[in-house]
């Protein structure tokens, strides 16, 4: 099929769903970008744009060379070290170390351990010679870092990722008229170790203080001989170099604004201060939909004078090791607005090969007035020249995260491109492509995911609290979207210590529970939620939008929700943003379990949010493909468009249950499909046969797990000890550690 007739079915196919469906990543009246291609073999993770050879046009530095303005000619620059497969130079920060006139290069590196200077050979640039590195110090692995001006008097100072410490420069007077760098090493507390750091004033009092991972070193007067102090306020997780601090709400007060470097996820911590000057921090969740955002920008892209949360996923950071490496590449930017108090996002790429790496750099390149970007990593060296407002994506083309083509749902080791050109799927890569097909053509038949805008302040209100055998639970409500809360019992274990495993608790549609403890009628969730809370479990027990003391009515909220289905995963994920506040909680060992309409709901959350680690399903949605399975979905709360838009054909659907599974890999799902369920046990099988491929392909074929009960559909005793043993070792303190990878 030739392209534009491809691309014209999906579009008819998507009108069929409302306008509000079609509408691009970036809207028209956002910023527009120009991609262009510097050099698409560089394999460099940092880039630098300043003026080389003083020629008034600023330049672009990458690794081993640099290239020169306006026509971007390559210029060897120094013979990079190939480390374990790796070049290294893991910062390109600009500074006039030996005070020339002409612009150095300072370097942070994993690899060799190193931090050094490079050397601009000034006035000898034109005889093409290898660039001279001075050797500052061999402290350890580091991860990037930033120049700050951690002395208050406008010189930068070198911060470095994952290491103690920080580098002083004075420039000593020598004989022959100029000066001689000499850098003074100086040691910080070691609980600042680790990966992510950040500089800012977070205390207001005018001095800059060091943030890391862990909590956040408070600047002495003297900062270089006096006592930094530890604040042990915070836990960010694996995070982004630099950690921002910055006032995110214009209260005067700087917040803390992260991305995940190896993981899920965008956030910020909000700064609060009582009358008596008590600080205390809310976590808030801008974006869990993407990964690997390892170096985020604070700039003012736009020029409003307000600046931007500039966001972008690094390219292969730890060999495929990382969740969501595979991935499509994508850049992004946030906009705060303080009358929601949420984020809204628009697309700068997505799925076109651009990404950031561990250096980027938002610069006037043009002399136009607005700020491009300048990134360099395992996938290329590029520069987005900002065109400001108009219509993006015929400036640009940015592939919508919304597209998907037509497939045959039983074989999903085949993937096609945007012209609908079919490949096999020969890595992780291939797979990588087809699952975000699928998650589109998931949102094609539930509805759109709710984003940034939507992800309101938790608020987590509690209602009532009783204390039970074991453990307290609170019935609770917190904050879904922009006009919805969500209500929910929240069981904590009396004996909980931090950095434990949860369970979100799904339960069936059927009203009437026979297992729920005293007082809870109607909540069949609430049985297995009891046994694992006492087996050390934080479960969060959310109700499915309309049911149980739900009072949400779909119709109401229609123009953000087409389906209950999507409400139920957009409550679920709130709840896992809930979950991440908690300090009992480890966010890499929070698992969900559900049966019936529970169990659907408990598998599509964990294709929609990466964050599941392990999900627990008693057949739930079966397949696809079955007239019967079709008639138990096609209902106003569960996903009316398969009555209103398909009209219960199921060979015009565009995903089934074997395509929802793959993109869970290479998480673990455990499926009980119960022999005497009335809906097609077989076709489970079916669907988990197809997934099998996937898992195979990412070499963890035993993370997906069936077994066949002599039950109906639910959990039986003998289920239910099977269940908890493999959660026991999936969401197991061992397996949630961070571990640091191929850096």
């Amino acid at each position: 099929m030739c392209a534009p007739t491809f691309r014209a079915t999906i579009l008819a196919l998507l009108l069929t769903f409302g306008s509000w469906l079609l509408a691009p990543p970036v809207k028209a009246d956002d910023l527009a970008f120009r991609k262009h291609v510097i050099n698409p073999e560089s394999e460099f993770m940092a880039a630098a744009v300043f003026d080389v050879n003083k020629d008034g046009k600023p330049d672009i530095v990458c690794g081993g060379f640099w290239y020169e303005a306006p026509t971007w000619k390559k210029h060897f620059l120094r013979n990079v070290e190939v480390m374990n497969g790796r070049p290294d130079g893991y910062a390109h920060q600009v500074l006039d170390v030996n005070g020339d006139g002409y612009p150095d290069i300072v370097t942070i590196n994993w690899r060799s351990r190193s931090v050094r200077w490079i050397e601009n050979p000034g006035a000898d640039l034109a005889k093409e010679e290898e660039w001279k590195s001075h050797t500052i110090a061999t402290p350890g692995n580091m991860e990037t870092g930033r120049l700050v001006d951690i002395l208050g008097d406008g010189t930068p100072c070198i911060l470095p990722s994952t290491v103690a410490f920080w580098w002083e420069l004075k420039r000593m007077p020598n004989p022959a008229g100029g000066v001689t760098p000499e850098w003074i090493q100086h040691t910080l507390p070691r609980e600042i170790a680790g990966h992510g750091v950040g500089f800012g004033d977070v205390n207001g009092d005018g001095r800059g203080d060091i943030i890391g991972h862990a909590g956040w070193l408070e600047a002495p007067a003297d900062r270089r001989n006096g006592q930094w102090t530890w604040h042990p306020d915070f836990d960010l997780g694996q995070a982004s170099i630099p950690i921002l601090v910055v006032d995110v709400d214009g209260d005067g007060l700087n917040d803390i604004v992260w991305s995940m470097g190896h993981d899920y996820g965008v956030y910020w911590l909000q700064q609060k201060k009582s009358r008596e000057g008590k600080v205390t921090w809310i976590r808030h969740t801008i974006d869990t939909s993407w990964a690997g955002s390892h170096s985020p920008l604070w700039v003012d892209l736009d020029g409003d004078g307000k600046r931007e949360l500039i966001v972008g996923r690094r390219y292969r950071a730890h060999e495929g090791a990382d969740p969501g490496e595979f991935d499509p590449q994508a850049i992004y930017r946030y906009v705060y607005d303080n009358k929601t108090r949420t984020w809204q996002k628009s697309t700068i790429s997505y799925n076109d090969d651009t990404c950031f790496g561990l250096d980027p750099v938002a610069v006037d390149l043009t002399g136009s007035g607005k700020r491009d970007l300048v990134f360099g990593g395992r996938h290329g060296l590029y520069w987005l020249e900002n065109l400001g407002k108009g219509n993006s994506v015929a400036q640009h083309e940015t592939h919508d995260p919304l597209w998907f083509p037509s497939y045959d749902h039983a074989n999903l080791m085949v993937v096609k491109d945007d012209t609908g050109k079919e490949k096999p799927v020969k890595d992780a890569f291939d797979a990588g492509q087809r699952r975000a097909q699928t998650l589109a053509a998931m949102q094609a038949v539930m509805g759109v995911l709710p984003d940034s805008y939507q992800r309101v302040s938790l608020d987590m209100r509690v209602e009532s609290e009783t204390a039970a055998d074991g453990y307290t639970r609170k019935k609770i409500t917190y904050g879904a979207d922009l006009s919805s809360r969500v209500t929910a019992y929240l069981l904590v274990p009396n004996d909980a210590k931090p950095n434990g495993p949860a369970m979100i608790c799904l339960h069936d549609d059927n009203p009437f529970g026979k297992n729920e403890p005293a007082g809870m009628a109607g909540r069949d969730n609430m049985h297995f939620a009891v046994e694992l809370v006492k087996k050390g479990y934080v479960c969060l027990v959310p109700d499915y939008p309309g049911l149980g003391e739900d009072h949400f009515v779909l119709k109401e909220h229609a123009d953000l929700y087409a389906s209950g289905a999507m409400k139920a995963v957009w409550n679920n994920i709130r709840g896992i943003d809930l979950l991440e506040t908690m300090p009992e909680v480890n966010r890499k060992r929070i698992g969900i379990i559900g049966h019936g309409l529970g169990g659907q709901s408990a598998i599509l959350t964990a294709a929609m949010d990466y964050r599941i680690s392990a999900a627990v399903s008693s057949c739930g949605f079966t397949t696809f493909n079955q007239e019967k399975s079709l008639a138990t979905l096609a209902t106003d709360l569960k996903m009316p468009r398969i009555r209103d838009t398909y009209g219960n054909d199921a060979s015009k659907l565009p995903f089934d249950y074997g395509e929802v599974l793959a993109s869970i890999v290479p998480r673990a799902i455990y499926i009980s499909a119960p022999a005497h369920d009335e809906i097609d046990p077989q076709g489970v099988q079916a669907a988990v046969d197809a997934a099998a491929p996937i898992y195979k392909l990412k070499a963890v074929p035993a993370l997906l797990k069936i077994v066949n009960p002599d039950a109906g559909r639910d959990f039986p005793a003998a289920t239910r000890a099977d269940i908890y043993t493999w959660l026991e070792q999936r969401l197991s303190a061992r397996n949630g550690a961070f571990r640091f990878g191929a850096n």
